[in-house]
């Protein structure tokens, strides 16, 4: 196929834009600046523009661009270092996920011809604070919260509006993601080597994550699997606790867990409140009920098989 990706020199962009090559389709990449090559596509979602006839040459879309949730990296999160949730920052968050998909319906209404597949990328978030429940993708929303409405709002709502014109529509709720190289996973090693690993607050709410390798491996499922449409969660087969998701971290790293449980009020402070909130004290304990059941074979299943990420 013939797949546009924006978001594609992203962390997860480049992770999935490697495994579409390496399952043979052609990717073509949505850039804001002027282009250098035929697998370039002109875009600006501000500016409500697009290259509307190599747009229509597509066969699919997998859409990723948006304003970063969280820092890119440790000192995002130290106070006025800009990366965390001022009122600025909440409104480029909204609105660049906002202007991308209204860009987006307008451009498939006026196409003589679009791609049949749209997969757009959201967020386990959606759901908002769902306590013990095992989550799925039928689950109602729990709303109140930022980033559930970033969520559905932003990413997933008004995209749904292109089914009309008969295209099949994914949404692609992903957990918490892990792997070399992404702040998440840069926390909980650093966490880990400084022998601090403990609950946050009781440490019972539930940490839906996921490897960024099967992330990649899943959206070409979703591209290849006719069968698969609307939401689908992407988290792992088994969501942890958090105390006993920061007591695995410890345990492959050879490294202590038996610090003094950190105050919820403490972690909020720590890295700004509603942010804190939104990364540390949700409890979501999703499961890929669609993946699973449509034959998905994740290749890190559980915590203990991502070893190599937090060594």
């Amino acid at each position: 196929m013939k797949v546009g990706v924006t978001g594609a020199s992203g962390y997860v962009g480049k992770k999935v834009v490697k495994e579409l090559q390496n399952n043979n389709h052609e990717v073509f990449k949505f850039v804001r600046r002027s282009v250098k090559s035929e697998s370039e596509i002109y875009w600006s979602p501000s500016k409500q523009e697009i290259d509307s006839e190599k747009f229509e040459k597509l066969d699919a879309v997998i859409h990723l661009a948006g304003e970063s949730i969280a820092p890119k990296d440790l000192l995002g999160f130290l106070p006025f270092s800009g990366g965390r949730w001022s009122k600025e920052r909440k409104s480029r968050i909204y609105w660049s996920r906002k202007w991308a998909s209204d860009l987006f319906v307008s451009t498939f209404h006026a196409a003589e011809n679009f791609p049949k597949v749209f997969i757009t990328a959201s967020g386990n978030d959606i759901y908002g604070d769902q306590g013990d429940k095992v989550v799925t993708e039928e689950t109602t929303f729990n709303r109140g919260q930022f980033l559930q409405l970033v969520a559905e709002e932003c990413w997933e709502e008004p995209l749904y509006e292109l089914k009309k014109l008969g295209v099949r529509v994914i949404s692609a709720r992903a957990g918490i993601m892990l792997g070399k190289g992404n702040v998440a996973t840069d926390i909980f090693t650093l966490i880990s080597k400084l022998n601090i690993s403990s609950p946050i607050g009781k440490g019972t709410q539930y940490f839906s994550w996921v490897s960024v390798n099967d992330v990649a491996k899943a959206y070409n499922f979703c591209l290849e699997e006719d069968s698969i449409d609307g939401p689908v969660n992407i988290t792992s087969p088994q969501p942890l606790m958090q105390k006993d998701f920061a007591k695995t971290i410890a345990k492959i790293m050879n490294k202590s867990y038996f610090f003094p449980p950190v105050p919820e009020v403490l972690m909020k402070l720590a890295v700004g409140w509603e942010l804190g909130e939104s990364l540390g004290l949700n409890s979501i304990r999703a499961i890929p009920k669609k993946l699973l059941a449509a034959g998905f074979v994740f290749d890190f299943p559980t915590l203990d098989t991502m070893k190599d990420d937090f060594i």
